[in-house]
């Protein structure tokens, strides 16, 4: 039974980790974490957290998922003006969950909830120091989108066409998040 699962903690990725076997639905998400994940942690653009198998459980894959956080800066033209008001025109920081993904054998265990929670908190411990507007996620398809939209997420305005193109950026404001997660 999954209900009972207990997750260990997240730690950053091993080169061990790379070479897991790790692989998930969207092949792109595999092949960046068996080959470019752990290099371009090593080179300081971003973090890779990696969700590990508990223990107990050698049915289940070593790695369960993983996420990436960094910084981006936003025009402000691609957020609503309820979010931007107030701002000076300039661009906007934000943390970005750049990649998320969960072994596509641990389908409906919670995996993906369990990452998108721990990058939140991650982020809300990161804007503790240093700040940012808001968190920002790629989806890389319709059912990526219908996950993070699930998850109070709200797709960034875009210029030009009204077709939507893969992947798509949602951000969620961080007071949402504070207000989610205060006194947990």
């Amino acid at each position: 039974m999954t209900a009972s699962l207990v997750f260990p903690e997240l730690t950053a990725i091993t080169s061990r980790d790379a070479a897991s076997g790790f692989r998930c639905e969207e092949e792109a998400l595999s092949r960046y974490f068996q080959q470019q994940a752990t290099q371009q942690g090593r080179r300081e653009e971003n973090r890779t957290w990696v969700l590990h198998r508990p223990d107990g459980r050698p049915d289940l894959p070593s790695v369960l998922g993983f996420y990436t956080l960094t910084w981006i800066q936003l025009e402000r033209s691609s957020l609503p003006e309820p979010v931007t008001r107030r701002l000076p025109d300039y661009p906007i920081r934000a943390i970005l969950i750049g990649r998320l993904a969960r072994d596509e054998r641990c389908k409906g265990m919670g995996i993906g909830e369990h990452l998108l929670d721990d990058a939140h908190r991650r982020a809300l411990r990161v804007n503790s120091e240093i700040g940012g507007l808001v968190v920002v996620v790629d989806a890389k398809n319709a059912r990526a989108a219908a996950f993070y939209e699930a998850h109070d997420y709200t797709v960034l305005i875009r210029a030009g066409s009204a077709a939507i193109a893969w992947p798509q950026r949602y951000f969620v404001k961080m007071e949402d998040l504070r207000a989610t997660y205060a006194g947990t």
